[in-house]
């Protein structure tokens, strides 16, 4: 299996977001609104390590040796950085009690737009 040097990198900080998770749910209580925030920010790169490990080694497997591995990389790292941020809008809401047809609507209505932003209008990959 082909494994770019900076992919451990990226396996280490995944492998310490998931250690973070794992205190921010066992050692944790939400009692207070900043531990709910520690938790969601843990969350949010715990699932974008996930995605964007696994992720890669999907897209080398579909695109083999012909990119760049690092460019590959980088975009799977923010489709993966963009997923998790979706689910970390919802557990946010949920977690704040802050769920009304309002602030739903609102919440989709910036993920849509964040989203037309990074893959359709915004700055091209270099």
């Amino acid at each position: 299996m082909y494994m770019p040097k900076f992919l451990y990198t990226a396996i280490f900080l995944s492998i310490l977001s998931t250690m973070s998770l794992a205190y921010s749910l066992l050692v944790l209580k939400p009692s207070n609104y900043s531990y709910i925030f520690i938790f969601l920010i843990s969350l949010f790169l715990f699932f974008t390590g996930l995605f964007s490990t696994t992720g890669f080694f999907v897209a080398t497997k579909k695109f083999g040796k012909e990119r760049d591995p690092r460019v590959l990389f980088r975009e799977v790292l923010k489709i993966s950085a963009y997923v998790s941020f979706g689910i970390f809008i919802f557990f946010f809401l949920r977690g704040f009690k802050l769920i009304s047809l309002l602030n739903i609507f609102l919440s989709v209505a910036f993920y849509l737009a964040l989203g037309y932003q990074l893959f359709i209008y915004g700055r091209k990959e270099r």
